[in-house]
């Protein structure tokens, strides 16, 4: 096997949003992705999570800047924001590079495990 001499790391960890890491919040942004207004209580329901295992991701997003929240009566409405979809976009395109290079690393040490096909066999 041949290995490529440039770091595959520091660049997917650049590119990788650590607040989006957590997949309970990578859900979210993406339930929000349409950046429309969402009744919290949908996006909850959606993840079957309780209010108190789901309010604290929502208020790191929120602190965050990638997601909005208003208030209309007792309903609290969520909304992704630019900086929100570009990061979500961002982080999943890393996602899909560190998934291709894993599968690409299985795939030659799978074939590195390979007996030659000699005449033998």
């Amino acid at each position: 096997m041949t290995w490529d001499p440039r770091p595959i790391m520091p660049a997917f960890q650049r590119e990788l949003d650590p607040l989006l890491l957590l997949p309970v919040r990578l859900f979210i942004a993406c339930l929000l992705a349409d950046m429309r207004w969402c009744d919290d209580v949908t996006v909850q329901g959606v993840l079957r999570l309780s209010e108190r295992k789901f309010a604290p991701h929502v208020e790191r997003l929120r602190a965050a800047g990638y997601l909005e929240t208003r208030t209309e009566g007792r309903r609290v409405k969520l909304r992704l924001t630019v900086l929100g979809i570009d990061r979500l976009t961002e982080h999943v395109k890393a996602l899909d590079r560190v998934a291709n290079t894993a599968a690409e690393i299985v795939i030659a040490q799978r074939a590195a495990l390979r007996p030659s096909m000699g005449p033998e066999s």
